[in-house]
C-alpha cells in the first residue's frame, strides 16, 4: 500500500517538473502555438450549416477553420489582419484534429506550404479573408463561401 502511494507521488511530481520545464522553455523561446477550440462555434457553406470547428491560436490572430465537404475533412489556416491584408491557406492533407487543445510546433508547421515547399506567409492571399466582430468568411479552395462565427 505504502508503495503504491510512494510511486503515484513520485510520478506526481516528475510530471509536475516536466510541465514546469516546458511552460519555461514556451515562456522563453516560443516555439509552439496553442491552439484552443472555440466551444459553440459554427461553420456555414454557402449559407447552409456544415459539420465543422474552429481553433483560435496566437493571442486570437491565427485561426484554423475546418470543415466538412464533399464528404472529407479539410481545415484552412487563416491569418487575421494586423497592419496587412489577412491571408487564408488551405492545409492540403493535414486536418487539425477536432480536440480541445492542439499545439503545433515551428519547426514543421500545417498548412504554410505550396506544391510540398514551406514558404513565408509575406505574399499577398489569392482570397482574402473578411472579418467581423465574431466571425470569419472566406472563399474555400473548391469555390465554396465558408463563413465561422463564434
Amino acid at each position: 500500500m505504502r508503495t503504491g502511494r510512494k510511486l503515484l507521488r513520485t510520478a506526481a511530481i516528475v510530471a509536475g517538473v516536466l510541465v514546469a520545464l516546458l511552460g519555461i522553455r514556451e515562456a522563453f523561446f516560443g516555439y509552439t502555438a496553442y491552439f484552443v477550440i472555440v466551444p459553440g462555434a459554427k461553420v456555414f457553406t454557402d449559407g447552409r450549416p456544415s459539420a465543422g470547428w474552429l481553433h483560435r491560436g496566437g493571442k486570437g490572430q491565427l485561426l484554423i477553420v475546418t470543415r466538412t465537404a464533399s464528404g472529407r475533412r479539410e481545415s484552412y489556416w487563416v491569418n487575421r489582419p494586423e497592419e496587412k491584408a489577412g491571408s487564408v491557406r488551405a492545409c492540403g492533407d493535414w486536418v487539425a484534429p477536432r480536440l480541445p487543445l492542439i499545439a503545433i510546433g515551428h519547426a514543421n508547421p500545417p498548412c504554410v506550404f505550396i506544391e510540398g515547399a514551406l514558404i513565408e506567409d509575406s505574399s499577398p492571399s489569392p482570397r482574402p479573408p473578411v472579418f467581423g466582430s465574431r466571425f470569419v468568411e472566406f472563399t474555400a479552395e473548391d469555390g465554396a463561401r465558408v463563413r465561422a462565427v463564434w
